[in-house]
């Protein structure tokens, strides 16, 4: 009996083994994939520090994501996320749309950089993302948005410099934990921009060009 026993704690602690390489190996296929899709859809660098997808609930973590600008915009971070936390529906999945019960979004960083030629890394990404919708519309179709019960918003500095001038400024949004309930389009990311607006109001008025990243953010978000 003791020999049994002892084959039986041997055969789970294997199975534990089995199980904690299975959780290693499938975060890490889901961050390479979500690096890949990044890089496809905005053509720019990303790094992500770690990808965590729940096994026992629909929940996907995303820590350290940093979105690198090209060399043309000094290649400096553009976008740094501590942390993006989502709860999203099961059974929308199964009937492909995106639903998600909360984000909790940390954007800790955003910079405006503008080129020696008068061109700005936000008016650079948004081309980038259209031609990404647009291979995207002429293939199968996909995942349908249908919306965020509650967002959690976190925002911190804002920054922009002029290449051509060597000009900088900055702001610190200090929004913390923000929340807004029914998001279903970008439409109701009215009130995100006009608080972006309201904290930005003492900057230059170049700042208004961030305003509408959060409609971007969430464009590049779905699949």
């Amino acid at each position: 009996m003791r020999r049994l026993f002892r084959a039986a704690l041997y055969l789970f602690i294997i199975l534990i083994i089995l199980l904690a390489a299975a959780v290693l190996l499938l975060n890490t296929l889901a961050k390479q994939v979500v690096e890949s899709r990044m890089r496809a859809g905005t053509g720019l660098e990303t790094r992500i520090g770690l990808v965590d997808v729940g096994l026992l609930s629909p929940t996907v973590t995303i820590e350290n994501f940093k979105l690198y600008n090209t060399a043309d915009f000094g290649g400096s971070v553009f976008i740094n996320i501590p942390e993006l936390h989502l709860e999203y529906d099961l059974l929308a999945v199964r009937s492909r749309q995106l639903h998600f019960k909360l984000v909790r979004l940390d954007l800790a960083e955003i910079s405006l950089v503008q080129d020696k030629k008068g061109r700005s890394n936000v008016q650079d990404l948004e081309k980038r993302s259209r031609a990404a919708s647009r291979r995207k519309k002429s293939a199968a179709p996909d995942f349908k948005f249908t919306g965020i019960d509650t967002l959690n918003l976190t925002l911190g500095k804002f920054r922009m410099a002029n290449l051509a001038s060597g000009r900088e400024e900055e702001v610190d949004f200090g929004i913390k934990n923000q929340i807004w309930h029914n998001v279903r389009s970008e439409a109701d990311l009215a009130g995100v921009n006009l608080l972006l607006a309201s904290r930005a109001a003492s900057v230059s008025s170049s700042t208004n060009r961030i305003l509408d990243l959060p409609a971007l953010l969430l464009s590049l978000a779905v699949p």
